[in-house]
């Protein structure tokens, strides 16, 4: 999948908009490559906020450029100025060994990236993670992404989902790893102790490994 930077992202079904950055290929070629290489403190912030994978699939995809690297999975970066975009997991790989720099807009919402605000985007998923009429696909991505919100409602509603057993059979370890980062941040030190699915005690061991 090759998309402009950008450009609205369409590949999977989500719950909310976000705009494409790094889906790289052989049609647009290494997008910005003639300008200078990220490095420094701009690579060191990209890194830090490309930690958690969502969005993971069965398939995996080879570099178009060099074939020596695969990747499965995205990453979402949510901004404190209400855009989010969407980066396949080899954006990593596309900026140190080709090139590649990501769109301005990206990299100015770096600078200003730290503690999210409770809004529209965190309301949105925050509703989608609890109604169980909505898309099971959509509910399994708010349970990945509300972790982005350092925030007790964050962390009630994903101690909710990890009693959903129709969810839990889907993505009882993508529910573990967020609970696994309010753990981290000294918000859930009685998680442990709670009677909980044995996939989603998974995902929060193995987040807690790394």
């Amino acid at each position: 999948m090759e998309y402009l930077d950008l450009s609205p992202y369409d590949y999977l079904g989500f719950p909310l908009p976000m705009r494409t950055v790094g889906w790289l290929g052989r049609r647009y070629g290494v997008q910005c490559a003639s300008m200078a290489p990220m490095a420094g403190a701009e690579l060191e912030q990209l890194k830090a906020i490309s930690r958690r994978l969502a969005s993971r699939t069965l398939g995996w995809h080879d570099c178009d450029f060099c074939g020596a690297f695969e990747g499965n999975g995205e990453y979402h970066y949510y901004l404190p100025d209400g855009e989010i975009y969407a980066a396949p997991m080899m954006i990593l790989h596309y900026v140190e060994e080709h090139g590649y720099r990501p769109p301005r807009e990206l990299r100015d919402g770096l600078q200003a990236a730290g503690q999210l605000r409770w809004d529209r985007r965190a309301e949105r998923l925050h509703s989608v993670l609890l109604d169980q009429s909505e898309e099971l696909e959509f509910r399994c991505h708010a349970a990945v992404d509300l972790a982005n919100w350092n925030d007790p409602r964050a962390l009630d509603a994903l101690r909710r989902a990890a009693h959903d057993e129709d969810l839990v059979d889907v993505a009882g370890d993508e529910i573990g790893r967020s609970l696994a980062a309010f753990v981290d941040r000294g918000l859930a030190r009685d998680l442990l102790a709670e009677d909980l699915h044995d996939m989603v005690r998974y995902g929060i061991d193995e987040a807690s490994s790394r």
